[in-house]
């Protein structure tokens, strides 16, 4: 009994691991794209309706059998309405197949939805319930014999319902399950090992079939979705195929011995007839009469081969380009016509022209670019000498347009590039050639004999001087130009375009709207030039540079309040170098950084040496304010000294915020954030002054010494000078007149309001032991008040009791 015990549970324990295989297999995961799900339920539903008839057969076959079988036994009355079940069932099922296919090839449906398939699983989960019920009711009452033909009866039906429903693996699942349950039953009614055996074995049947259903989904899933695929593809070649036939760029034609065209004319003659010519049969009036179509019919007539022969045909809206390929055809050994391919490169040739066009222009204005004015200006030095004589060469530079760029935006710029460029074009014509070097630099080649290039030059910069209308605001530039005049003896390039500069960069130091023609003088001062920025690359580490100090003085007490340094160069050869020279050289140069350190360091080293309550003013250009070491070097310098910051005055002038404003603004205000003052040098020169004092809060105004010369002379200039003053003074600015040369001049500026004067009436610039003589030592200074009387000549020490 034990031993019987143990066996019933291990075969429960296999019924139950064949129960967890059969849960396993019904889980049937396979990817199928959302886009084709829909169409391949269809394909589903097709093959399970396929299989229709056969199932109605094979239902019935097998219901007719069973009620054979055991119609004479007592289970009689069950078989009889089991088998009447069977039998209503698979006519329905055959009317709704037969009714569902007649609709399917009227219209076939190309999709399903999962409402479809979920249908056809309760269908088959009542034929399932239905054959279940065989074995379920059946089964323990019968013969040996009968149960054996039962379980046969069972079995196939479950295989034939696995390979038939197999496409549609719910509906299989279900009915194997079904059967599978219907069999348990019939054999757990009578729970002898036997049958509990037979229990097991059968879970493993159906888990098995299940499994196999799953796997024939899988594939066959994968079937349906590759070929899709290959006749979407199929489908997707074709049609290029057919687009290719339609739209090739390349036909065979063919002529006769007389060369009249007889194939593939019509691709000739379409494009010609549109365009207006009168067209023939005759293969060569097909293109236009040039030089290209002239040598294809001198080929023809020699009955020569070519390849890629390029001619010409004339279209509505251009020109058409043709690659022709042909060959003789001989019969017999006699000239027979021609045959050959035909090939349209018009999209081709236009692609290599607008390369080479992008290649040769500029891609904003249109006009030629520097490579190409270096090949015609190559030419022109080509050409006799009488001709080059007749030649010149322009180079001209827009004024002003670096603020129009930073005022307006960088389209706005462009669209000024873009008329000017229009304007220039319009002046030289036929003259010459007008190219675009670069930024809103242009240049012309004056090429073309009986044009007079100042003439034309003048007439340019009046043109590019009339307002610029730019999405509702106004801009004004003008330009300033080199001309130099192409000689007799001009053969080099480089030459010409140097000394073409240097005439501009003459032209740009007049002021605007200059024109100037290159002399030899000019060659060598840029020689000078060269050899003076050599020099003064030596001159900082030479200890050629000092600094001398010009006193400011306040106008109403006469004291001396502050100085300026001046930076000065004294050379070996040369002597004195005037500073608007050498500090323009080292703007150009990029000297002006290295120098600019060296100058705050001196400086700031002297204000330890002189009374604390002197101020010292260090002018600081544009480019030192690009410099990431500015800040840097002011701290260090102050902390090597011990001076303070406060009586330290930066002072620049207004092209500092014409150019990187943003930038610039930065800078100013992490040098106040040290405790630096910042002074506006030169006020009033500039283009907008007024507009600067919102964006930065100075603390001193200098006014421009152009402005302290008419004093007294021009009621505008004193009118000005008022005015600035009391802008300063509602602003909380101090103001210093620079400039100051006279007795009258010192008046009007103390009745106007002025806190400073600077100026020769008080005292030229001076080295560092003169300001320490006239203003007293530092101890002395602390020890003693002293303070500064303005005589009309000089400046005279007092001491206030």
């Amino acid at each position: 009994m034990g031993r019987s015990l143990s066996h019933n549970q291990g075969v429960s324990s296999l019924i139950r691991d064949g129960w967890r295989r059969l849960a396993g297999a019904a889980r049937i995961a396979v990817d199928i794209p959302a886009e084709s799900a829909g169409w391949v339920r269809a394909q589903q539903l097709a093959v399970f309706q396929h299989f229709a008839p056969l199932i109605v057969l094979a239902n019935l076959l097998n219901a007719g059998l069973m009620l054979g079988l055991m119609f004479g036994t007592e289970a009689r009355t069950i078989v009889v309405g089991w088998a009447v079940a069977i039998t209503g069932l698979m006519l329905v099922f055959a009317a709704r197949s037969a009714r569902s296919a007649r609709r399917n090839n009227r219209a076939p449906v190309q999709t399903r939805s999962q409402r479809s398939i979920g249908a056809n699983t309760r269908d088959t989960a009542l034929m399932g319930m239905v054959w279940a019920l065989l074995p379920a009711l059946c089964f323990s009452s019968a013969t040996p014999q009968n149960q054996m033909v039962i379980a046969v009866v069972a079995v196939g039906m479950m295989c034939g319902g696995a390979f038939i429903m197999s496409t549609v693996p719910r509906a299989a699942t279900v009915f194997i399950g079904l059967l599978a349950l219907g069999g348990y039953v019939g054999l757990l009614r009578e729970p002898t090992p036997l049958n509990l055996f037979v229990s097991g074995m059968l879970t493993v049947y159906a888990s098995t079939l299940l499994y196999g259903v799953a796997r024939v989904h899988k594939e066959f899933v994968g079937r349906l979705l590759g070929e899709r695929l290959a006749r979407e593809q199929a489908d997707l070649i074709g049609m290029l195929l057919r687009d290719f036939e339609e739209a090739a760029s390349d036909w065979l034609w063919t002529t006769d011995a007389t060369g009249r065209t007889t194939g593939g004319g019509a691709r000739f003659v379409c494009d010609s007839a549109a365009a207006g010519h009168e067209t023939t049969d005759d293969f060569l009036t097909f293109f236009e009469p040039d030089s290209q179509s002239r040598e294809l019919g001198e080929l023809m007539q020699r009955d020569g081969s070519f390849s890629n022969h390029v001619v010409r045909t004339r279209v509505e809206n251009g020109a058409r380009w043709i690659a022709l390929t042909g060959k003789p055809v001989r019969q017999n050994g006699v000239f027979a016509g021609y045959k050959g391919v035909a090939s349209d490169i018009t999209g081709e040739r236009e692609s290599v022209d607008r390369i080479a066009h992008l290649a040769a222009h500029d891609s904003l204005t249109g006009l030629a670019n520097r490579s190409t004015l270096r090949a015609v200006l190559g030419e022109v030095l080509g050409h006799p000498p009488a001709r080059k004589q007749a030649s010149s060469l322009l180079l001209i530079d827009l004024d002003r347009f670096k603020i129009i760029n930073d005022t307006l935006g960088h389209a706005a710029g462009d669209a000024v590039l873009v008329e000017a460029a229009q304007r220039i074009r319009a002046v030289i014509r036929s003259a010459g050639l007008v190219a675009r070097m670069g930024g809103d630099e242009f240049a012309v080649v004056i090429n073309q004999p009986g044009h007079n290039a100042e003439l034309l030059a003048r007439q340019i910069i009046d043109a590019i001087e009339q307002p610029y209308l730019i999405d509702g605001s106004v801009a004004k530039c003008s330009a300033s130009i080199g001309l130099r005049p192409v000689c007799e003896h001009d053969d080099d390039m480089e030459v010409l375009l140097r000394q073409g500069d240097l005439a501009l960069y003459r032209a740009k130091a007049q002021g605007r709207g200059h024109v100037v023609e290159f002399d030899w003088t000019m060659d060598l001062e840029a020689q000078e030039l060269m050899l003076l920025e050599h020099d003064l690359r030596s001159a900082i580490a030479g200890e050629e540079l000092h600094l001398v100090y010009q006193p400011l003085a306040g106008t109403s007490t006469g004291v001396i309040a502050g100085c300026e340094a001046l930076l000065r160069w004294e050379h070996p050869r040369l002597g004195n170098i005037a500073p608007d020279r050498f500090i323009d050289l080292a703007e150009r140069s990029g000297l002006i950084v290295p120098i600019g350190e060296w100058v705050i360091r001196s400086a700031i080293a002297a204000a330890a040496k002189i009374d604390p309550g002197i101020r010292v003013a260090i002018n600081v250009s544009p480019m030192q304010l690009r410099s990431p070491n500015l800040c840097a070097v002011f701290v260090n310098a102050l902390a090597a000294s011990g001076v303070a910051a406060e009586r330290i005055e930066v002072e620049i002038t207004e092209s500092v915020l014409l150019a990187d404003t943003e930038a610039n603004l930065a800078v100013l205000q992490k040098l106040r954030a040290l405790g630096l003052r910042i002074s506006m040098d030169d006020f009033g020169t500039g283009y907008s002054s007024f507009s600067y004092l919102r964006k930065f809060d100075f603390d001193k105004l200098k006014i421009d010494k152009s402005f302290i010369d008419c004093l007294g002379q021009e009621d505008s200039s004193d009118a000005i000078v008022g005015a600035i003053i009391a802008l300063a003074r509602v602003l909380g600015m101090r103001t210093v007149a620079e400039g100051v040369e006279t007795s009258a001049q010192l008046d009007l500026i103390r009745q106007l309001g002025c806190d400073e004067a600077q100026g020769y009436l008080f005292s030229r610039p001076i080295d560092l032991e003169a300001l320490v003589a006239l203003v007293g030592s530092a101890p002395a200074m602390q020890a003693i008040d002293r303070d500064v009387v303005i005589a009309p000549d000089a400046i005279q020490m007092r001491t206030a009791s």
